[in-house]
């Protein structure tokens, strides 16, 4: 079972607007999620609920269908032989269709609820809460989903930063997808949330893929303050990633998306306005720059596919 985060140091980085563009291809040219196998979303960024808004799952959030709920209960390991029949998990909704997918209910989210506490004491990642830490609840519903309902992936919209909610999605991931924006902030950040994963055992283990994905990219070559763009910002992260991880990690990162003819994704401006799935459209409403952008997140989608990384 594939269990994928998407992350971003900060927040304006695009990360629930790229995941919900690559998601639609994973399931649709890779993994082929049925209602026996299905795919499970989870919308771990409870501040602003960005997948569950996309897939206009907003209303149908309960408080016990939510990952609030899933973190703060200990996590029910019985149920039936299908998905269907287990108490907390046949809560899921089906937004298959919402991405596209035929089959809605290949697909199932396991939506935030908007400002609802995980419990008393959020901030810490492995408080107990009625005797059971959160990584626990998490662990054993992702045992649940692969040994007992054959779930091909699990799918983390994570939340931002160094937070409870962020940890808790890296941590249950084996693949972590870094979203950011070519920026100091947004790289020097990342690389430091990064080292704090190597160095803070009581933050995350090692042993995961991470997939560097700058976002937002403009097209156009530019100079600024001297400084050649795309190729100083190529070689900035490059330099930031490569100097201190490629040694001493425990961690294999993925430089893919740093190619310097196919730097990142393309900033799409219909995303200003309306937060879209590129893969669903017809190709003929489609422009140029939205080609390229489909085409790297397919390109995303295959190096997330080919990453050998079980759970």
């Amino acid at each position: 079972m594939k269990t994928i985060s998407f992350f971003s140091y900060k927040g304006g980085a695009g990360r629930s607007t790229l995941a919900y563009n690559v998601i639609p291809i994973l399931a649709e040219e890779y993994i082929r999620p049925t209602a026996e196998s299905p795919i499970i979303v989870v919308d771990t960024d409870v501040d602003s609920c960005g997948m569950s808004y996309l897939l206009k799952a907003e209303k149908k959030v309960t408080d016990t269908n939510c990952i609030q709920h899933l973190l703060g209960s200990p996590f029910d390991t019985r149920g039936g032989r299908s998905i269907k029949d287990h108490p907390f998990l046949s809560q899921l909704i089906p937004v298959g269709n919402a991405y596209g997918y035929d089959d809605n209910d290949a697909i199932l989210l396991l939506p935030a609820m908007d400002n609802k506490n995980i419990g008393k004491d959020a901030s810490n990642n492995y408080a107990e809460s009625g005797g059971f830490s959160y990584m626990e609840s998490m662990r054993r519903f992702l045992e649940v989903c692969e040994d007992r309902y054959d779930v091909p992936a699990v799918i983390f919209d994570s939340s931002v930063g160094n937070t409870a909610l962020a940890n808790i999605s890296n941590e249950a991931a084996t693949i972590i997808v870094c979203v950011m924006r070519p920026t100091t902030q947004f790289v020097n950040g990342t690389r430091r949330y990064l080292l704090g994963v190597e160095n803070d055992e009581k933050m995350l283990s090692g042993g995961k893929h991470v997939v560097l994905v700058p976002n937002v990219i403009p097209q156009d070559e530019v100079t600024i303050n001297g400084l050649r763009y795309p190729d100083s910002a190529i070689s900035r992260i490059r330099n930031e990633f490569s100097d201190d991880f490629e040694d001493s990690s425990s961690n294999v990162y993925h430089f893919d998306m740093l190619d310097r003819d196919e730097f990142g994704i393309p900033a799409v401006k219909r995303f200003m306005w309306i937060e879209d799935s590129l893969y669903t459209k017809p190709a003929d409403e489609l422009n140029d720059n939205e080609k390229v952008a489909l085409e790297r997140y397919r390109k995303l989608a295959e190096i997330i596919n080919d990453i050998d990384a079980d759970y």
